[in-house]
């Protein structure tokens, strides 16, 4: 049996009955653990008369972990006294063994029965519901460290079964609902209409000559882009609207009359910019700053930085915000629902994340912070594991800070973060994200909505999402 550190866990058990719980439940922990610590000095005796050493050892082990100054039990493991009274480890230890193979299993089930009662009357106090969070789940890993599958501790837990181990109920959720939302996308793309080719209205043309157009429904894609781009982007953007609506639950359109226009080369964009009748002159330059744009007040969308991927990614993107803010009045202030909803729709919907911004890291080194960006932008990136190895790290911002964050006030890890929240959400709890969204767009903070949602203080939050990540994978 695997032994981890139980001093820790007993005090802190210990400093939960002081906390409220009381004396009763003090005198039952000292109490039981008496008793436990006698029940495993006879199952010593036991071993060491049937020659079954590494039993022996590993129940010396456990003794020394109830208490650590239990000199048999030293003596025993071959410690042996210094001068000033320190107990010293065998300079070199033998590896003990059992010698009769045919006892191994009376001895584990000796042991189980050793510190049965134990289990029992910690199970016994967690199951009057009087703890409070930290004694409870020390209380818990104090059982589950006797018995890993104590039914009555996992249910408590709220833990489910999943082949050998034990794992939340989101992680089998997760698995369910990334098979639907695969569904859904397939669904949505195979619900579009085919784009066709359209001449360029008047207002199109004064844009540029040599642009085409092609119109989908209610789209209409326009630009200097090769066909297939155009087709692209129409498919894409059809789709979009049919899986958000699908994700969400909600019959949020985009606009009629929506056109985006794709643009190829530094001139056009000026050309775009300069010639748009909505985009009034003293707007011009922070227009040029932007790698595309919603045009405000209109249904026109643009885009012109980077290859095809690039686009078509940072299409989808600001249609996405465009579906969000109607929808749920969620916009760029919102900033990790903002980021983490649109890039988890992206990359379900066009397989990349390429249209997102973020502050320098605040606590890892610049050279690592970009070589963390560019490894986010390569195609095969696994974000999750990214956002759980920065979490691991203690790299993230605390959740009612990440709250207060708008999408351009972001990091790198903050982006991670976001993307990692989403990601629970959409699959793990769906029916949470519809609600979460329009109460965050109501005004409500999204740190006090998340947490009330997921009915954990907002501390609890990380390792919630964390244990979930690690179970995924």
């Amino acid at each position: 049996m695997k032994r981890q550190a139980g001093t820790f866990l007993l005090a802190v058990l210990l400093a939960g009955g002081a906390a409220g719980q009381g004396s009763e439940f003090e005198r039952v922990r000292v109490e039981a653990r008496g008793e436990l610590v006698r029940a495993l000095e006879a199952h010593v005796q036991w071993c060491t008369g049937k020659s079954m050493f590494l039993a022996r050892e590993q129940t010396l082990t456990l003794l020394l972990e109830l208490e650590p100054e239990h000199g048999e039990a030293r003596k025993l493991l071959g410690f042996t006294r210094a001068k000033d009274g320190a107990w010293q480890p065998p300079a070199k230890p033998r590896p003990p063994k059992d010698f009769d193979k045919k006892l191994v299993d009376e001895a584990a089930t000796r042991l189980a029965a050793a510190h049965g009662p134990y289990v029992e009357r910690l199970v016994a106090v967690l199951e009057a519901g009087t703890l409070e969070a930290a004694a409870r789940a020390a209380a818990e890993e104090e059982v589950l460290r006797f018995e890993p599958d104590e039914p009555r501790v996992r249910a408590l837990r709220g833990e489910l079964r999943d082949g050998a181990r034990w794992v939340l109920p989101e992680t089998l959720a997760a698995r369910a609902r990334r098979e639907e939302l695969r569904a859904l996308v397939k669904q949505a793309f195979a619900e579009g209409v085919p784009a066709e080719e359209v001449p360029l209205t008047e207002r199109e043309r004064a844009f540029g000559k040599k642009w085409s157009a092609l119109a989908a429904g209610k789209l209409r894609v326009v630009g200097s882009v090769p066909r297939e781009e155009l087709v692209l982007c129409a498919t894409a953007l059809q789709a979009l609207e049919r899986f958000a609506q699908g994700v969400f639950g909600s019959k949020y359109a985009l606009p009629a009359g929506m056109t985006v226009f794709l643009l190829g080369d530094a001139q056009q964009k000026s050309d775009f910019i300069e010639k748009h009748p909505s985009i009034a002159p003293e707007a011009r330059a922070y227009y040029q700053a932007l790698e595309g744009c919603g045009v405000q007040g209109t249904a026109d969308f643009a885009f012109w930085t980077g290859d095809a991927q690039r686009r078509i990614d940072g299409v989808v993107r600001l249609a996405l915000g465009y579906w969000l803010s109607g929808a749920f009045e969620l916009r760029a202030e919102h900033g990790w629902l903002y980021e983490g909803f649109g890039l988890f729709l992206t990359r379900s919907l066009v397989r990349s994340r390429l249209t997102w911004l973020a502050q320098p890291s605040k606590t890892l080194p610049s050279a690592e912070d970009m070589v963390l960006r560019q490894k986010l932008l390569e195609p095969e990136s696994n974000w999750l594991d990214e956002a759980r190895k920065v979490m691991q790290a203690g790299h993230t911002s605390p959740l009612p800070e990440l709250a207060r964050k708008g999408a351009s006030e972001l990091t790198t890890e903050d982006v991670l973060f976001a993307y990692a929240l989403a990601s629970y959400l959409l699959e793990a709890r769906p029916e949470l994200a519809t609600a979460l969204c329009a109460r965050v767009g109501r005004g409500v903070s999204s740190n006090q909505a998340l947490a009330e949602a997921l009915a954990l203080e907002p501390a609890a939050v990380p390792a919630r999402l964390l244990r979930w990540m690690e179970e995924r994978q």
